[in-house]
Parts: C-alpha cells; sequence; structure tokens
C-alpha cells in the first residue's frame, strides 16, 4: 500500500499500540485524502495523542500498516519527518505569535 498512488495523506490499517498491559490503540484504521483538512476528536484517553505520536514517528506502534505521505513509517521514518510538520494544541508562543505564523 501506497499512499501517494491511493491519493491519501495519511493510512493506517490495523494500527495497534499497548504500554504494559493497557491497550491504547487497538486495531485502528485511519484514510486521509490528500489536500483535506482533517481533525481527530474524542474523550480524553481515548488515544488520540498517542495515535499521533505514532504517526509523527515519535513512538512506534505495536503493529499496522502505516503510511504518511505515501512514505512507510517502519521503512522511512526520515522521510516521514521530511514531509510533515506537526505541533502540539498548547505552544509556549501562542501568545506572541498569530495562528498563520505558528502554522509556517
Amino acid at each position: 500500500m501506497t499512499s501517494t498512488s491511493n491519493g491519501l495523506a495519511i493510512a493506517a490499517k490495523g494500527l495497534h499500540k499497548a504500554f504494559g498491559e493497557k491497550k491504547v490503540l487497538d486495531g485502528i484504521d485511519l484514510a486521509v485524502p490528500q489536500g483535506t483538512i482533517f481533525s481527530l476528536l474524542g474523550p480524553n484517553g481515548a488515544g488520540k495523542t498517542t495515535a499521533v505520536k505514532i504517526l509523527s514517528t515519535l513512538i512506534a506502534a505495536d503493529s499496522g500498516e502505516l503510511h504518511v505521505g505515501g512514505h512507510d513509517l517502519a521503512a522511512e521514518p526520515q522521510a516521514v519527518r521530511a514531509a510533515i510538520g506537526v505541533t502540539g494544541q498548547f505552544s509556549a508562543v501562542d501568545g506572541l505569535i498569530t495562528g498563520e505564523e505558528n502554522m509556517l
């Protein structure tokens, strides 16, 4: 599966992650088309932050087929990092710059 060939910016199939005995992500499938704006919403403890950390190569998934920007997360983590930009909800400079400046 390559994300660029099927028009997906993010493709996850069967994403699993556990911390010890606690399952955090239990078989998540996700398909985000290129050129879209995507929001990941859910209650506290739902696994949103864990999913973002995995998709941005900060932590490894336990299993799953994952592609970001057409790159396989397991095989090409450096290419994934070169293709994305990630900022958290709370930034140390939120009060100092505009939202547009933060994105740039």
